[in-house]
Parts: C-alpha cells; structure tokens; sequence
C-alpha cells in the first residue's frame, strides 16, 4: 500500500476520506485519517463531490499541504479548490474508459477541471492516452501502478491451505475468480463454461471469492439446472493479503474475464504467484505481456472458447512462461518500484514550487 511506503520513509501522510467510508486506512500507524463530514445527498453521483469543495479547502489549507492526492478522476473537482502547493490526480481505468462512455457529459467536466492538475497518474497507457484525450495535461503525465507486493504475492507462498479451507482435494481442478459479481466481470461467462470443462474435469471446483447471495438469480438457476451445484464454491470475503495469497497459489487456473480492464492487479497477483491466467484479449496486455507465452487471452463474453482454453491448460496442452510472467512482475510492477516512482514525482512537482 502507498501509504504504508509513504510513512516508512518519514512522511506525514493524511487520508481524507467521505463519511461512513470502510477503509482499511486506519489501521496503518502513522496515518493521520480525516473524514469528511456527512451531508444529506451526499450519495448522489458528481453531487458528492460538490458537496466537499468548501471543507477539501479548509483542511488542505489548515493543515498546510504539500500534495493533495486525489484518486479517482470523478473527484477532480475537488483538486480546484484545494489549497494544497500541488495536486496530483490518479485516473482509476473506469474513470476514462468507462465513465465517459456512459455519462457523456462527464467529458466536459473533465476537459474543465483537468486544468487545475499539476500531475495525473494512472496504472497503464491506454489510460493515459484516454485521459490526455480529454484534456489531461501531457506535463507530469506518469504510468505509475500500484504494485504488486512481492513479498506477499509470489511462488514461495504456502500450498494446500486454501484447498483445506475449502474441502478441495489435490486431485480436483481448481479455478479460481477474484473480481466479484459486478456485470462488467462477466461471471455469467465464468459460470456458462463450467459445463463444457465438467465433461473432461467431473470433479472440477470453480471457486468464486464472493458470497452466494450476490450471484444474480439467473446464473443460479443455471447452476441448478445444469446440475453443477458441487462444482462450485463462494468463499465470501477474503483479506487481501492474509489469504488470497493461498487462493491463487492454489489455483490450477485463475480467471479474470471483464468486459473493460486498466491494468488488473488480480491477474498481476497470480502472475506473481506462478499460476496460470486466462483474460479477456484486450489492449492492457500490448506492449508488456505476449499472449499465449505469459497469459492465455480470449475473447469478450465467449464462454466455449473459455472452456476451451481452461481444458488446455489442465490438459498441459498449452504451457504457459510462468518464470518469465513472474519475473516481468518482480521487474515491471513492483510496489517498491512504483512507490518510488511516485515519491520521485511528488518531489519533483514540489521543486517547481520554490
């Protein structure tokens, strides 16, 4: 985490956050945690953010900031009224490969605002590109993830606990999805294939990290009618680095098969942990990744070609490079590299200050 690296290297690091937020924030020493105060309609999408224009400014301003941090572009209206001695926006993928699809006038509000950003960063180059599109500064414009923590996430991880938790044998399949139930992650998808591998894998086990109550009553309808009640299993939540380290060392196969992706730390997180991954054949992968020797791609919403690709990979028909994946991972999308990355910027645009 970002802050935690922050802290460690001495700075003061305050996190603002809207009211009845649940973050994990709080727990980290040396976090100093400011919420918001809580305003009626503050649920309201964009609302939200009008809403704490006046309060960003007075506490940007009590406490003297050097950098306000912004993450999230559809909070960047909030950057023009801080009075921090710089602002930093952090474009999340949806923010400008989604959201302006679906709310076009959110383009004008970006073309708008972008204007009071001294630096914008985001988790990959067709991000970037996105945003500059509509109006990011090309000045200070970085690609910095967030990283993958390698110390948590690689292949010296301990095998056979999250199969125990589950009831899974060594001999059984294992495939495993963590991206939740969202619509753009394509779970009917996921669900749809289970059939088509149950035909050379009976015993197969499609582990969802999510709760059954979540599951939209058509896919369990599915379930039940295709009989693959015991093929699949929902773990409810799990702590991102206490276990889910254990589910994709476990994993024959982990997929991630969303409709639109930036740069999926799900799939960065197995990579590192050597296991092989199957992802919907978009353009995050260009540039880093080669299909087919560090990943398995396939196409959007296709469920055959899916079950297809996951019986090859249990049937060792295709080998994947997982010490090369591994190692662009360790080199490429490191969270201590991203980090001071990050910090190099933040003193860079501090130096223009003086």
């Amino acid at each position: 985490m970002r802050m935690k690296y922050f802290v460690s290297q001495g700075h003061k690091v305050f996190s603002i956050v809207f009211p009845k937020t649940d973050v994990v924030q709080s727990a980290i020493n040396g976090i100093i945690k400011i919420e918001l105060q809580y305003k009626i309609l503050s649920h309201i999408f964009l609302l939200k953010r009008v809403l704490y224009i006046f309060q960003i400014r007075k506490i940007t301003k009590r406490y003297k900031l050097d950098i306000l941090h912004v993450i999230n572009a559809e909070s960047m209206i909030l950057s023009a009224f801080s009075k921090s001695k710089k602002t930093v926006i952090e474009n999340q993928g949806s923010d400008v490969l989604t959201v302006p699809q679906k709310y076009p006038w959110v383009k004008l509000l970006y073309r708008i605002f972008y204007r009071f950003t001294d630096a914008v960063i985001q988790d990959s180059k067709i991000s970037q590109e996105a945003g500059i599109n509509y109006g990011a500064p090309k000045e200070n414009n970085k690609v910095i993830n967030i990283g993958v923590d390698i110390s948590i996430f690689n292949d010296k991880v301990q095998t056979g606990i999250a199969r125990k938790n589950l009831g899974i044998d060594e001999d059984e399949p294992m495939i495993f999805s963590s991206r939740g139930m969202k619509e753009i992650y394509n779970i009917d998808t996921i669900v749809n294939s289970i059939p088509k591998v149950k035909e050379k894998y009976p015993r197969v086990k499609f582990v969802f990290a999510s709760n059954y109550g979540e599951l939209p009553k058509n896919l369990g309808d599915f379930i039940k009618s295709n009989s693959i009640e015991n093929n699949v299993i929902y773990t409810g939540w799990l702590d991102h680095e206490k276990e889910m380290p254990f589910y994709y060392r476990d994993a024959n196969v982990v997929v991630s098969v969303p409709s639109s992706d930036s740069s999926p730390f799900s799939v960065y997180e197995a990579m590192a942990c050597k296991t092989p991954v199957i992802v919907t054949d978009l353009p995050w992968i260009n540039g880093r990744f080669t299909s087919r020797v560090h990943l398995v791609p396939v196409p959007i919403r296709n469920s055959n070609v899916l079950a297809n690709e996951i019986v090859n990979l249990l049937d060792n028909n295709t080998t994947i490079d997982l010490d090369s994946a591994q190692k662009i991972i360790f080199d490429k999308i490191n969270i201590n590299k991203e980090n001071k990355r990050l910090e190099n910027l933040y003193q860079l645009l501090l130096s223009e200050s003086y």
